[in-house]
């Protein structure tokens, strides 16, 4: 009895070691073309960018689109046409007119796609811009393993928003560069001081800002940016000073459209495997197939105002009482992501 079971075992064992892996096939399915496009009141950020989706097994990134045309229609019939710079990429010298409305029309293919009539808002302001102290737990393992929780100070930075029927939804893109300064040691004649800078870019999500739904009122109070640290040692140069932020918040005035858009978008980013979490397939743009209704086209067409805010910020002390300081600044050039200069700041500095 006992050897007929150890038969039966490795006879069992004989048929599970053969069993072989189960790939499901997957049809394959026709490319859809994907519409990135942003046209805004500052040419050099307008573009058009058409690309198609690639396959499910496919680790290429998506086709780049040649041949097409791509033109900007407003309400008068006014046509203006996109400059082809490369495949598939689109730009636009042409300042849309606050309160005229636009069609995005594409020729692709022996296809005709269009977006929805999108209005171009007047651009955006900030009522308010501020800094609150916030406290937060933070959890760290020991070395036994064992979370060890320890209190973090930092500085949330917030702005108060009119929310008007021309424009009542915004979108926000930032960008931080923190300061610092190194003396080396005296050899002799006092050495030169180095100025160093660092950017900090916030990839996230979209920072999208509309009044809440059902509200009556008619600003956005207290929206959140992002936040900055009080300690900055472990960003700058050992012995180096710490010298102050150079907040620079790009800020879009956009459609509720957009908002919903990219709210969805945001959905997705976060999605963690639920039942409910959205899909690629249900975020639907505002572009559609005029000649075949049928065919699926992915993006947006955002129409988009646009002004860029400058501050500067220098907090150190992060207790209740501690000072900071916050001012607005009036001068734009351009600022690299880091760098160092030996001798005297550069001419940006603050």
């Amino acid at each position: 009895m006992f050897k007929d079971l150890i038969y039966g075992s490795l006879l069992l064992f004989g048929f599970a070691s053969c069993e072989d892996a189960y790939h499901p096939k997957i049809d394959t399915v026709e490319s859809h073309l994907i519409v990135e496009a942003l046209i805004t009141n500052d040419p050099s950020q307008n573009y058009v960018q058409l690309t198609r989706t690639t396959g499910f097994y496919s680790n290429s990134p998506n086709e780049a689109v040649t041949g097409a045309s791509v033109k900007l229609i407003d309400a008068t019939g006014t046509v203006v046409m996109g400059t082809e710079s490369s495949s598939g990429n689109f730009h636009f010298e042409m300042i849309p007119t606050e309160g005229q409305t636009y069609i995005l029309h594409i020729e692709y293919n022996n296809d005709v796609y269009e977006s929805e009539s999108v209005t171009m808002p007047p651009i955006p302001t900030i009522t308010n811009f501020r800094a609150d102290r916030i406290e937060k737990t933070e959890y760290q393992t020991d070395g036994y393993g064992v979370p060890v929780p320890s209190t973090v100070i930092s500085r949330e930075l917030y702005v108060d928003l009119s929310a008007k029927p021309a424009l009542a939804n915004y979108r926000f893109r930032m960008r931080s560069i923190l300061e610092w300064y190194y003396t080396p040691p005296a050899m002799g004649p006092p050495p030169p001081t180095v100025y160093g800078w660092l950017a900090i870019h916030y990839f996230d999500n979209y920072n999208i800002a509309g009044p809440k739904k059902f509200s009556q009122t008619d600003i956005i109070e207290k929206h959140p940016l992002n936040t900055l640290p009080y300690s900055t040692a472990i960003l700058i140069l050992p012995d180096s000073t710490f010298s102050g932020w150079i907040y620079i918040l790009d800020q879009y005035g956009t459609s509720q459209g957009s908002y919903d858009f990219h709210e969805k978008l945001n959905a997705q980013f976060s999605a963690n495997g639920n039942l409910f979490d959205p899909i690629q397939t249900q975020v639907y743009g505002n572009i559609t197939c005029k000649t075949d209704p049928a065919k699926i086209v992915y993006g947006y067409f955002d129409l988009n105002s646009y002004r860029q805010h400058r501050y500067y910020l220098y907090f150190t002390n992060p207790s209740p009482d501690g000072n900071i300081i916050i001012r607005e600044i009036t001068r734009f050039p351009y600022i690299s992501d880091e760098g160092q200069i030996t001798g005297h700041p550069p001419d940006w500095w603050e």
